[in-house]
């Protein structure tokens, strides 16, 4: 019989991803986890099944809480509440072990979400993982980061389960996991994205190459108004 976190349902995320993240919460400690993006509950069952209580994040609820008993659903803006959680965590004495970080998909959204998990103290010996790093939004907006000025940070691998090869290039790519290993006791400078820089152009090449065919998409859509040949303004004889 194939595992649960391969055939279950309402979760976005490939089979390599989520075996992935099923290994990496096997080797956390299980206490304290984060996620933000519930959406429909996917990833958020695989999380609560290894973590004694997890704290979830999204805009809405779409999953019923009845059917999980050590969650607690927060349902607003993560960038105003998840500090708040942080920061109430840590004066309980409490740390976290685990995030997911798969809510807010801007450049800003994704660097703010991860920026505020690396400046809690209560984050201190944790795996973040991330969520669609093959986007080139969300990738450029986490490469903003300057990671080496956090020293609890061991390790950064943006391509801890890359995106299909043939994504990227011409179409959005919502795919991908990255992942960040936390260990307050080691000092100096914190360790650098382990990602080529060429990787990093083709995406954002990617990007404008999209923006380019929607830009003359509507350009062509306007000629073919203004000549009354717009698909849409035929009518049948």
């Amino acid at each position: 019989m194939a595992p649960e976190s391969l055939t279950m349902s309402g979760w976005q995320m490939r089979p390599g991803e989520r075996a992935a993240l099923e290994g990496v919460l096997a080797t956390t400690s299980p206490g304290i986890a984060i996620e933000l993006g519930t959406y429909r509950g996917g990833s958020l069952r695989r999380i609560a099944a290894h973590h004694h209580v997890v704290h979830t994040f999204d805009l809405t609820q779409q999953v019923e809480e009845a059917e999980f008993e050590n969650v607690v659903f927060h349902i607003g803006d993560s960038h105003e509440l998840l500090p708040e959680v942080l920061a109430e965590l840590h004066a309980a004495g409490r740390t976290v072990s685990f995030a997911l970080v798969d809510g807010d998909h801007s450049p800003d959204g994704a660097k703010r979400d991860l920026v505020d998990l690396l400046e809690a103290p209560a984050v201190s010996r944790a795996a973040i993982v991330l969520h669609d790093t093959g986007n080139a939004a969300v990738c450029r907006g986490l490469l903003e980061i300057d990671f080496a000025q956090y020293s609890k940070i061991s390790g950064v691998y943006m391509d801890f389960v890359p995106p299909l090869a043939a994504e990227g290039r011409l179409s959005e790519t919502w795919a991908g996991l990255g992942l960040i290993t936390i260990d307050d006791s080691r000092s100096g400078a914190g360790a650098t994205p382990e990602v080529e820089i060429r990787r990093r152009r083709d995406m954002d090449l990617a990007e404008l190459l999209i923006e380019g065919r929607r830009r003359a998409r509507r350009a062509a859509g306007l000629a073919l108004r203004r000549a009354g040949m717009h698909p849409a303004q035929r009518r049948p004889r």
